[in-house]
């Protein structure tokens, strides 16, 4: 632990000299813990160089480990002192760009006046990395688009969403009204990449129609989808809720898919077997699922999730 603390000392510092000083520790001596650190994981950590040190690419993951690692230990004795129905450990969830916006503030908020001696961590990726993070155990749970069954992960049902197609303003006619398949092959498309899982649904669904798309420009984020939308350089195709804004502002026109309707399903995703990120006690697993349906189920009934229904009939 003494030489781990070393280490991300002298990687904030950029320096071994300006750590030794933060430390209060002879500079020969926090050379002596590094290099014995090095030694015993088998890897150079550190670059030196004349202006201090900048870590190696092992440096770097080793940093990233090292932080959790020392959070938990420092949570130690308020894990013994805290009471038995309050989690007093690391907690990581993760969420998409748009439906974090919408959840993520109140689920931490909820958290914090449950278990208060708990540290919790948000992380924000597309569904797939979340899946791939679920897998790896570096999340408890996730918010997850359209998720495709996987062995390792438990999936819940929360809600359906419509998606639409976007576009913009003054480019074609009918906002507001449904679009047709056979309609929307005819627009010039900008969808993100594969395997991002609303490309993976919308591709899906196509080929089930009979639909043959038009893609001519592939974008990995939301935010800038839309903005490339109101500049006229294309349509998306989106949840109802990620494009009701610029909408209701005039800046976006927006047709509902139909015949049949293409919708959208947000789930909740848990390891399945093991520890997860920082849980050991399926008590607490299940109390952090149960804040974050409700959260969901709260920001639906409220209007904050635009056109979503929720799924009622889940079982947990």
């Amino acid at each position: 632990m003494r030489g781990l603390r070393y280490f991300v000392q002298v990687a904030r510092a950029g320096s071994i000299s300006r750590a030794s000083t933060i430390l209060n520790i002879a500079q020969p001596a926090l050379s002596r813990q590094l290099i014995k650190l090095e030694e015993e994981i088998g890897v150079s950590l550190l670059l030196r160089h004349g202006r201090g040190v900048r870590l190696t690419r092992a440096g770097s993951s080793l940093l990233e480990h090292a932080n959790a690692v020392l959070r938990q230990v420092d949570q130690i004795s308020e894990l013994v002192r805290a009471p038995e129905t309050s989690f007093a450990g690391h907690v990581v969830f993760g969420v998409p760009p748009a439906a974090g916006l919408v959840v993520a503030p109140l689920v931490v908020e909820t958290l914090r006046e449950r278990w208060p001696h708990a540290s919790i961590h948000v992380r924000e990726g597309i569904s797939s990395s979340l899946e791939e993070w679920l897998l790896d155990r570096r999340l408890d749970l996730a918010v997850l688009y359209n998720p495709p069954p996987l062995d390792g992960i438990v999936l819940t049902p929360i809600l359906h969403e419509r998606m639409v197609a976007a576009g913009p303003i003054g480019k074609g006619e009918g906002n507001g009204r449904a679009i047709r398949w056979r309609d929307l092959s005819a627009l010039p498309l900008i969808l993100p990449s594969l395997p991002h899982s609303n490309r993976r649904m919308i591709e899906q669904a196509a080929i089930q129609r009979g639909a043959r798309l038009n893609v001519v420009l592939e974008v990995d984020s939301v935010s800038v989808t839309k903005a490339m939308v109101q500049r006229g350089l294309g349509w998306t195709i989106l949840a109802h809720a990620a494009v009701a804004g610029e909408a209701a502002r005039g800046e976006m026109q927006v047709r509902i898919i139909d015949r049949p309707p293409l919708l959208s399903t947000v789930a909740i995703g848990m390891p399945r077997e093991g520890q997860s990120a920082g849980f050991t006690d399926d008590l607490f697993k299940d109390e952090l699922f149960k804040v974050v349906r409700g959260v969901i189920v709260e920001r639906v009934a409220a209007g904050a999730w635009f056109g979503a229904k929720v799924v009622d009939d889940y079982i947990r």
